[in-house]
């Protein structure tokens, strides 16, 4: 017997992305938000992965 697997989104938590961007570290979500761009001080990616964890630990709303 063959099953259909469907893929159902986690809508209920965030899912931030880590990425190095013009030679900084900077993570995003898809609900908008990100790490500050604004800020010149370099985060390195341990500093940036931490910050994304935090983010994920928050429920959607």
């Amino acid at each position: 017997m063959k099953r259909n697997h469907r893929h159902h989104p986690d809508l209920a938590h965030h899912h931030p992305v880590v990425q190095k961007v013009r030679g900084r570290w900077v993570w995003s979500c898809e609900c908008g938000s990100a790490s500050c761009r604004t800020d010149l001080s370099q985060l390195n990616w341990h500093q940036v992965v931490v910050e994304a964890l935090r983010h994920a630990t928050t429920i959607a709303a």
